[in-house]
């Protein structure tokens, strides 16, 4: 739960895709509504490393390997990841994911 004023109409966030060497979904400046809304986020490529499904860049599982990054630099641009393919070490089948990767629902709630 989060809370808001007249001042702070907005939510923005962003999470990154463990699984993965610079996937993450993210919302930005999306207006609190008064009524109750979901939003579907797709999953972003940072475009800030090579897309080599490698474990020796992936920070969290199955790989867990925290502050490694490729020294292949990746397109250098953010758009809409294509997914984890199975080229490198994780399975496809396990790990791969279909867009959207979140369902973020908001919705007004009044404190007394």
């Amino acid at each position: 739960m989060i809370h808001s004023d007249h001042d702070n109409r907005f939510l923005s966030l962003a999470a990154m895709l463990v699984s993965s060497n610079d996937a993450f979904m993210g919302i930005s400046k999306i207006r609190l509504p008064k009524k109750a809304r979901m939003i579907s986020v797709p999953a972003y490529d940072a475009g800030a490393e090579a897309n080599d499904e490698s474990c020796s860049y992936i920070p969290g599982p199955p790989c867990g390997n925290a502050d490694t990054a490729s020294a292949v630099a990746g397109e250098g641009f953010v758009h809409i990841h294509a997914g984890i393919h199975g080229i490198g070490d994780l399975d496809a089948a396990q790990f791969d994911w279909r867009n959207p990767v979140a369902k973020v629902a908001i919705r007004r709630v009044r404190e007394h």
